[in-house]
């Protein structure tokens, strides 16, 4: 028999092979071989290999095509993987002159047009990138996420606590009435502040669109692509900022929890997530009272789903190295958990401080040696 004539018996039990080794990875532990069988889309290519032993034995291969989360964890023991597979495949096949004789991984093909932006390190280029250093620093001071308050004068007040609130959360906020110097020519600092913005907030009171100024700030940063908040306070968005959702259930007597949901709002629209960790960092950093200790925790660095060895390294200096950190208990509860979900071990409270208990022996590698 030919090749071309062959009838195969493997490449139609491959899907009940695959279902067996889900069952035997999962009870092994091999979390990452379990996520090649369960989610590739196996593609069988008949008669990959061809020789003429025992009266012609042939070799299918088969392609794994995964999703490009798991690609990314399994590439750099690609062809670990892929060995291992083959050969569990052919342990469980007895099918006369027929074997496994490759086994592929690839990555699906993903369109994204936003990569860049979803990246978490991406930094758009400003309007007005000649700026001076000076005039940033005037403006801005030095943290890391610069935020523009467009409000109307009648709210002035709950404004500028809404200021204190965000700094709390360690931003940088421009509110025109306060921030611009008497001797600088007020139209150009606002031009320069928009122009170097993270994000601008608009307070959607109800004469919010009485003012020319609002709704030219609104159009600065559409125009700039920057993250932009409004939030419903009698007036919902219109015009192009009407293509979002405003943030509502805010309450301008209320300026710390109004801090919070823009704070959860930024680490969802900035593209750079970093810079928003160095915020929440400094100002769990800088607690001088045990009670905003935990509340930094809890609603700040909270937010972040997974942080870097060194950032991890920082916030844990950040709380030993501040006896306010060190005295919250519900700093501490609250931290705990988040430690663990970062790296991904047990922490315990031993004299009402957190450590790392000692590393246990290391459980069996998903691909054998």
């Amino acid at each position: 028999m030919t090749s071309s004539d062959a009838k195969f018996q493997l490449p139609g039990k491959v899907e009940r092979y695959l279902a067996t080794l889900n069952s035997i990875y999962k009870q092994k532990g091999n979390a990452l071989l379990q996520k090649i069988v369960v989610n590739g889309v196996a593609s069988i290519h008949e008669e990959w290999t061809y020789d003429y032993w025992n009266g012609g034995t042939y070799g299918h291969a088969i392609t794994f095509t995964i999703p490009e989360d798991i690609y990314v964890g399994v590439m750099e023991k690609k062809e670990a993987f892929q060995q291992r597979i083959k050969a569990d495949l052919n342990n469980l096949d007895n099918a006369q002159n027929e074997h496994i004789a490759a086994v592929f991984i690839e990555m699906e093909p993903t369109e994204n047009d936003r990569w860049r932006e979803e990246s978490g390190v991406y930094r758009p280029r400003l309007a007005a990138s000649s700026i001076p250093a000076k005039t940033l620093q005037r403006i801005w001071g030095s943290n890391h996420v610069r935020i523009f308050l467009s409000h109307k004068s009648s709210i002035k007040q709950e404004v500028s606590k809404l200021k204190q609130s965000l700094a709390q959360c360690g931003v940088a906020v421009f509110v025109a009435h306060e921030d611009i110097e008497p001797t600088e020519e007020w139209h150009r600092e606002i031009e320069n502040a928009l122009f170097s913005m993270d994000a601008l907030v608009a307070l959607l009171t109800d004469d919010y669109h009485d003012s020319n100024w609002t709704d030219q700030e609104v159009g600065v940063a559409m125009g700039r692509g920057v993250p932009m908040i409004p939030i419903r306070l009698g007036l919902d968005p219109y015009g192009l900022m009407g293509k979002g959702q405003g943030l509502g259930g805010c309450k301008l007597s209320n300026t710390d929890d109004m801090a919070i949901k823009v704070f959860n709002l930024l680490y969802k629209r900035l593209s750079d997530k970093s810079r928003l960790f160095e915020c929440a960092l400094s100002a769990y950093k800088a607690s001088d009272a045990w009670e905003k200790s935990g509340w930094k925790v809890s609603s700040l660095l909270s937010v972040f789903e997974s942080l870097t060895k060194e950032q991890v390294d920082r916030v844990i200096a950040a709380y030993q190295g501040n006896p306010q950190n060190l005295s919250s208990f519900a700093g501490t509860k609250a931290l705990k958990p988040l430690l663990e979900k970062w790296t991904g071990r047990p922490w315990e409270v031993r004299n009402n401080k957190l450590v790392l208990p000692k590393r246990a022996e290391p459980a069996e590698e998903d691909v054998p040696s």
